[in-house]
């Protein structure tokens, strides 16, 4: 059999890059993809500017994106595959030493969200060590596209091949945790979300602490009527709103109104979460803030170092999600959804480097622990905050890092709308209660010493489904040799 590589230059502009892949394609199909940019040495993140690391996740992540996005309605059945690689350590960032190149983060995210969208394709993620060489990496993901179709996520370190999966530990370790008191300097970033909104009420009646409080939204006025209309009577409010517009020569339309009234309860989520904090005896301080905006992140975090010297905890909540296939999400709107929580973390670290802090909380989903269809760009985002997170065990040794993959939740935030907790039922996805979900981040950052990744949920029902019946062995293999065995192997389960 005849095989041609093409080689592609990952660092081409968007429409260079697009321009080349059609090129090829006007010659015939293509197979499949391996995707290697990950591979490349990767910079010290803290010693990069906000454009250097912008163009260190375009090279890796983005021009991914492109490539498939060109190539959906080509690489999209059985016998096509994508690989892509990366050098996190070869457990995928999963051991005692972190994610040692954690930019590879946004590679690993995008590719298990592809694999949800094109699900008869053979898709991974194959991590190696910094120090593998070439030539057996090059062997290794050979063998990883003819065997195993039963896993995502590969890693390999000191010549062993691992997987993935997911553990079940109390919170409490024997370490002890932070103490959170009125001294506490807190940062919360998409404070105007509802759920991030009673989380901050829950640090905040436990700590009366300083909060500062960053949101897109402007600063909420306490007398403003729409947000006391939003509290006492909901549809009320639409109602005004609809006539609001009509006297004003307008002709409102559903979307508009309802656009009107999640500005509005954005709005009433920020109030909330300031007037629980003073509440508790703590101080709020509400910055409306773009976390695309390096310069404007700098300097809340210059006034931070200025007053305090210290940042206790910071909660990276702010993010957007927008569900589109792929083949519909244009680079615009991919870039949006990823540098909102890829920037933004950036900027406060990297605005953070003098001082010390003592814990970070990123808020990723189960979307960026196995994927999810319509979610590359969230997915892509999430899971480099959770590699980012895991490079503090080497580059921030004294932060307590922490991620949260959240399942949707249940009572609260934007998951309870329209026909999403339907779906989710289908899926046999278990939604989070309020109750449960609110207490997560106080309980993580007091209980004990973990440093990590979590999952918050309850079943997650497709979402570990196994991706063939085999589990990816090769059953003839496995039972060869059966002197042992009164059986014989069928199968095996990665989430057992």
């Amino acid at each position: 059999m005849n095989v041609i590589v093409l080689t592609l230059d990952a660092a081409l502009p968007q429409a260079e890059l697009e321009a080349q892949l059609q090129a090829w394609l006007a010659d015939g199909p293509i197979q499949g993809v391996y995707w290697l940019p990950a591979l490349d040495v990767e910079t010290d993140v803290m010693t990069m500017d906000l454009a250097a690391w912008r163009e260190a996740n375009r090279l890796r992540t983005k021009n991914l994106s492109i490539t498939m996005r060109v190539l959906y309605d080509v690489v999209n059945e059985a016998g096509n595959f994508l690989v892509s690689a990366t050098r996190l350590g070869g457990q995928h960032g999963y051991d005692a030493a972190g994610a040692v190149a954690p930019l590879g983060g946004g590679v690993t995210g995008f590719t298990k969200a592809y694999r949800h969208e094109r699900p008869s394709v053979l898709v991974k993620a194959v991590d190696f060590e910094v120090s593998r060489k070439t030539a057996a990496l090059a062997d290794q993901l050979i063998a990883e596209t003819l065997t195993d179709p039963g896993v995502v996520e590969v890693g390999y370190k000191d010549d062993r091949r691992t997987a993935v999966t997911l553990i079940e530990q109390p919170a409490a370790d024997g370490e002890p945790g932070l103490t959170l008191n009125k001294e506490s300097v807190f940062v919360v970033t998409g404070a105007a979300g509802g759920i991030t909104s009673a989380i901050v009420a829950d640090l905040a009646a436990a700590s009366g602490g300083i909060f500062y409080l960053l949101d897109l939204v402007e600063a909420p006025q306490p007398g403003d009527p729409h947000i006391q209309m939003f509290r006492s009577n909901k549809d009320g409010l639409k109602a005004q709103l609809i006539a609001e517009a009509k006297a004003a020569g307008e002709k409102p339309t559903p979307v508009m109104i309802d656009k009107q009234l999640m500005a509005i309860e954005r709005s009433e989520a920020a109030l909330r979460a300031i007037e629980a904090v003073a509440a508790a005896g703590g101080l709020p301080l509400y910055h409306s803030v773009n976390l695309l905006d390096g310069a404007a992140v700098t300097a809340v975090v210059k006034n931070i170092h200025e007053t305090y010297g210290k940042i206790d905890v910071l909660v990276h909540a702010g993010g957007i999600e927008i569900s589109r296939g792929l083949d519909n999400k244009d680079a615009a709107q991919f870039n949006l959804v990823y540098d909102i929580k890829a920037d933004g973390f950036f900027s406060l670290l990297s605005a953070a480097q003098e001082m010390p802090i003592g814990a970070t909380v990123v808020f990723s989903s189960v979307a960026g622990r196995f994927g999810n269809n319509g979610q590359t760009d969230y997915s892509a985002a999430n899971d480099l905050l959770c590699k980012l997170t895991s490079s503090f065990r080497t580059t921030r040794p004294d932060t307590k890092g922490i991620a949260i993959d959240w399942t949707a939740w249940g009572g609260i935030g934007m998951a309870t709308r329209g026909s999403i907790p339907k779906i989710m039922e289908m899926a046999g996805i278990e939604m989070l209660p309020p109750e449960v979900g609110i207490p997560t981040v106080r309980r993580e950052l007091v209980a004990g010493g973990f440093k990590g990744e979590i999952l918050v949920g309850g079943q997650l029902g497709i979402l570990t489904e196994e991706r063939h019946p085999s589990g990816g062995l090769d059953l003839e293999k496995v039972n060869q040799n059966d002197l042992l065995m009164v059986g014989k192997v069928t199968a095996f389960k990665l989430y057992g």
